[in-house]
């Protein structure tokens, strides 16, 4: 009985230290030392699946010989006692093992020991064996009993428990490691990506990408070539995950590396990319893209599809897909010619490119959005922010709780082509008002507001330019100039006259039902606009103001 304690004492000592040490290799051979001297046994093993072949193989060993080096033994499918335990889940004690037809000679030859007497334990986590733990030769009697056998299954149980601990921690560092590779891809594949407002003098550029995974391969770029031309478009790599975004980025670094030899044929270009694609992507990767080539200089548009939907455009008027010849992705067959189309911009063009994961989104019920669906429920006389977004919630709620399947990634071009003249001269009277009123709105609409917006701003100006008239004038004609700019996204209009300064503060609007030009005061004024600011001069006055550009 006395013997039996201790044995306990021992096992207990064993696992009051299994919750300190991180060690978990040392700590599985600590506990077969400890098993192995508190048996009396000559050796304790433990054999383990291996996860390539059908063996099992000896994954750690103590020897009552300190000296003794094992050598690895592997043990194929349905030879030896080891596998006996693994398959039945069963202890087996065998007390004549120079006798037993079970033992496996080869695997107790290459062990180096003589085996007399063995005890054999699964080593189980629940209804599933992780291994088998092996004591050989009792050595101050003949064969291991019933009380050896509690023992070494208890020893078993602490093993397992070293096993799960020791895969969870593996699956831990395995999945952090994982995680900040993930994290440093979606880093290197962001630093390839444009920002996602571009505002360029002739347009003003949305993007947005949306994988579906932490990162993917669906990008974007976004290259102004000269003071006339940029170049932009979408794409979207096959595959998805790192080695998508690998090959983004090989793209969009050959997209930039070219741009500058784009000549006035974008399809040529295209054509000239598709070769050295085709030599740099490894088989069976390739790109689906679509490459806008604006030009002030003509007020044209070039569009070249490879591998994708045409885009869509609006102008103040239901979205439609531009007819476009489709043409093969790009990276799958060398010396392919690439054809663009030519299109006319108009100032307020909208033009959208969106890849499959948009139009192909599925939502709970099975069903895909359709490029049919997703154009019909586009907004119309939007600002640009405010088009985007529509677009993108229009997708998100058709998709609704469905996970995606595909990467998505959207680009909305407003094209506001060459800036207005920045100046209007002319004598202030209720006759010029209109030519005025002209003016401002073509900078209104230039610095993308919208329908309403700019009506209010083209509003407050002709309230402006009436008390400039009524008060600074006095009701006569005088001259004003209107100037107007884009300066740190602001649209900023001054109004310079050469009356008599007036304050301000006694520019008082009328009764709400008498809303004639001149009748609202400077309360528009401020409505409307972020600052408005009177510097009266020795002659006249300069008013400036400012509104935040969307």
């Amino acid at each position: 009985m006395t013997d039996r304690i201790a044995r306990y004492q021992a096992l207990i000592e064993v696992a009051r230290h299994m919750s300190s040490v991180m060690d978990l290799p040392a700590l599985l051979r600590s506990i077969l030392s400890n098993a192995r001297g508190v048996m009396q046994a000559e050796a304790c093993s433990i054999f383990l699946p291996s996860p390539d072949s059908d063996e099992l193989v000896l994954h750690a060993a103590s020897a009552a010989s300190e000296d003794r080096e094992f050598v690895s033994i592997r043990v194929p499918r349905g030879t030896g006692v080891a596998w006996l335990v693994f398959d039945s889940r069963q202890t087996l004690n065998i007390e004549d093992a120079l006798t037993d037809p079970r033992i496996n000679r080869a695997a107790a030859k290459a062990s180096g020991l003589v085996t007399r007497s063995m005890v054999s334990v699964p080593l189980l986590n629940g209804d599933h064996c992780l291994g088998v733990m092996q004591l050989l030769n009792a050595l101050d009697r003949p064969h291991f009993d019933q009380g050896d056998i509690e023992i070494a299954e208890a020893y078993a149980s602490l093993l397992a428990s070293t096993l799960v601990r020791l895969e969870a921690e593996r699956s831990a560092v395995a999945t952090e490691r994982a995680r900040q590779e993930l994290e440093l891809a979606r880093e290197i594949q962001d630093s390839f990506l444009p920002p996602p407002v571009r505002a360029l003098p002739t347009c003003r550029i949305r993007m947005g990408f949306f994988p579906a995974r932490e990162i993917g391969g669906d990008f974007y770029f976004v290259h102004a070539l000269d003071a006339q031309r940029t170049l932009c478009g979408l794409g979207d790599v096959s595959g998805k995950g790192i080695p998508a975004a690998l090959t983004m980025a090989r793209a969009t670094a050959e997209i930039r590396g070219l741009s500058g030899k784009i000549g006035a044929d974008l399809g040529a270009w295209v054509t000239e990319l598709n070769n050295v694609l085709c030599e740099e992507l490894k088989q069976g990767r390739f790109i689906g893209m679509t490459f806008l080539l604006t030009d002030s200089a003509t007020s044209t548009l070039q569009v070249c599809t490879a591998g994708q939907n045409p885009p869509a455009c609006s102008n103040n008027s239901p979205w439609k897909p531009m007819p476009c010849r489709p043409h093969l992705p790009l990276g799958i067959m060398g010396g392919f010619t690439y054809q663009a189309e030519t299109f006319p911009l108009r100032p307020g063009d909208y033009w959208a490119l969106f890849s499959d994961g948009i139009t192909e989104a599925r939502n709970t019920a099975g069903l895909d959005l359709t490029e049919a669906v997703f154009l019909e429920q586009a907004p119309v006389g939007l600002n640009p922010p405010d088009t985007f977004n529509t677009l993108v919630k229009n997708w998100k709620d058709f998709v609704g709780s469905a996970p995606p399947h595909d990467d998505a990634s959207l680009m909305v071009l407003l094209w506001r082509g060459p800036a207005p003249a920045p100046c209007f001269n002319c004598q202030c009277c209720l006759e010029n008002l209109a030519p005025a009123r002209a003016f401002i709105e073509e900078w209104a609409r230039f610095s993308c507001f919208d329908d309403i917006t700019a009506g209010q701003i083209v509003l407050a100006c002709d309230e402006a330019t009436t008390n400039v008239f009524r008060y600074a004038y006095g009701g006569h004609s005088g001259p004003i100039e209107f100037h107007a700019a884009i300066e740190d996204d602001h649209l900023i209009i001054r109004l310079i006259d050469q009356g008599t300064p007036a304050d301000p503060a006694k520019i008082k609007g009328r009764d709400l039902d008498d809303l004639r030009p001149g009748g609202l005061g400077t309360v528009l004024l401020h409505n409307v606009f972020d600052t408005v600011d009177y510097a009266p001069q020795s002659r006249g006055t300069v008013l400036t103001l400012r509104k935040k550009i969307p």
